[in-house]
């Protein structure tokens, strides 16, 4: 199976920086913001983003972790938290690698409404199309046409600080 790089470390740097301006734009005249990276890659990408942030901005920035749940055929995430009432009237932000059908992050989304959060809004690097449910990301990476058979993964080298994202 053939693999074809479509962003490399640097490109992919550059995107996440143009990301967290926009995540700044987005929530100009919040004090604070819940940034939620789904899954490893997610979280990593989150990570990333919260760099940037506390460059450019004086956001106050709570960074959480949180693991999916895949049981029978659900999906549920895990956030790490004692109790998801602590995210009540906050601005979240949900942070994922590669957005395709939308089930993920829809069950996601679904899961943080019970908090009554201010907002929420939804970054992703690639979108990679084929939705299967109203879901978009607000803030976007790259936009990919890809056909259903294609996939796209997103590598993360932690040893060496480096990603690069792949067409498989």
């Amino acid at each position: 199976m053939s693999k074809i790089r479509i962003l490399d470390d640097a490109s992919i740097r550059t995107r996440l920086r143009r990301m967290a301006f926009e995540v700044y734009e987005l929530h100009y005249g919040v004090k604070e913001l819940v940034v939620i990276g789904i899954d490893e890659r997610g979280g990593y990408l989150a990570q990333a983003l919260v760099r940037h942030l506390k460059e450019i901005s004086d956001l106050n920035i709570e960074l959480i972790e949180s693991q999916l749940d895949r049981e029978d055929g659900q999906v549920g995430i895990d956030l790490h938290l004692e109790d998801v009432s602590s995210l009540k009237d906050k601005a979240i932000l949900v942070v994922d690698d590669v957005l395709y059908t939308g089930h993920t992050l829809l069950n996601v989304v679904a899961i943080l409404l019970h908090a009554v959060p201010a907002s929420i809004h939804t970054a992703v690097l690639i979108d990679r199309g084929h939705r299967m449910y109203p879901v978009s990301a607000d803030i976007l990476g790259l936009q990919l046409a890809t056909t259903l058979h294609q996939m796209v993964h997103v590598d993360f080298d932690l040893e060496k600080d480096q990603m690069e994202a792949f067409l498989v």
